[in-house]
């Protein structure tokens, strides 16, 4: 035997207690409690001897840039790893990467062929997001009706977001005949699951009154709901309805912060249209509503 390969075995030997040492269910708990720092290293050892279940758990770390530096080339890597062992969230999620063009160069078809292999081993996530590529006809040919089978098979598996993007379908009569009562339907199933699109299409109905009753005040409480939790849409729609100026502008003046090219726009608008004390008092009250976003 070689040297070199005296050294290797001799590390493999003093290196497999360690893991032995280390479990990925108490690191799993670590992340849980948000406890990052303290799961980084052991997620990091763990990946580092193939673990694909903390691959992704690493991945997803440097993704969102807890417990480290957000480092989306990292979080490809370690994804890949993962997915490539045939792990379907880790799949799903550098599926996300390439639809996205984060730590990797933005790729449709790259994206729809991941989506598709952890959508084959049943991960709902996968599923519905494969239903968004034929729904956008985004790196394979546009099919609202396949897209529609894929949301159903995706709420049938308790998917909010799935239902909500059903619900559209059905709202707009694509891939399937327009029935707008089943629509609202499927934007309770989807609000009560606490997915932000659905709250915000069910508080627009509600203030309408579309396909249902009407309750304006319940309305706007879900647009807030959903506008505190970071959706656009109903940050927008909220700026829009009230009339108090320096609270629509708080409010729009989130969105805009996260670019929202509507949310901008209107922003600007209330911008030119306020004094200058006016403004300050709006801008103090956007910081007090970003505080409550996070909390």
């Amino acid at each position: 035997m070689t040297k070199t390969h005296v050294h290797a075995v001799f590390a493999l030997l003093f290196l497999a207690p360690l893991t032995g040492c280390v479990r990925l269910d108490e690191t799993q708990a670590l992340v849980k409690q948000e406890k990052y720092e303290q799961a980084l290293p052991k997620l990091e050892l763990l990946a580092k001897f193939g673990d694909p279940k903390a691959q992704n758990l690493l991945g997803w770390l440097h993704e969102n840039g807890y417990g480290t530096n957000r480092d989306f080339d990292e979080a490809a890597r370690w994804y890949r790893k993962a997915a490539d062992q045939g792990l379907p969230v880790a799949q799903n999620n550098l599926g996300i990467l390439y639809r996205e063009g984060r730590g990797v160069s933005k790729d449709f078809q790259e994206a729809v062929r991941w989506f598709d292999r952890a959508a084959t081993s049943g991960h709902v996530d996968a599923i519905n997001n494969l239903g968004v590529m034929y729904d956008n006809g985004e790196g394979i040919p546009e099919n609202n009706a396949e897209a529609v089978r894929l949301f159903e098979k995706a709420a049938k598996g308790n998917l909010a977001r799935a239902k909500t993007n059903l619900g559209l379908l059905y709202q707009r009569g694509e891939g399937v005949p327009q029935n707008l009562s089943l629509a609202r339907k499927l934007f309770e199933e989807a609000s009560l699951g606490g997915d932000l699109r659905g709250m915000t299409q069910l508080g627009l109905l509600l203030l309408a009154g579309g396909s249902g009753r009407k309750d304006p005040v319940e309305g706007k409480s879900l647009l807030e709901r959903a506008a505190l939790g970071g959706e656009a849409r109903a940050v927008y729609q909220l700026a829009l309805l009230l009339p108090d100026r320096i609270e629509a502008y708080a409010w729009v003046n989130l969105a805009a912060s996260e670019g929202d090219p509507a949310a901008v726009e209107l922003r600007n608008r209330y911008r030119g249209e306020m004094k200058e004390e006016m403004l300050a008092v709006a801008e103090a009250r956007s910081t007090e509503l970003a505080k409550r976003k996070k909390s």
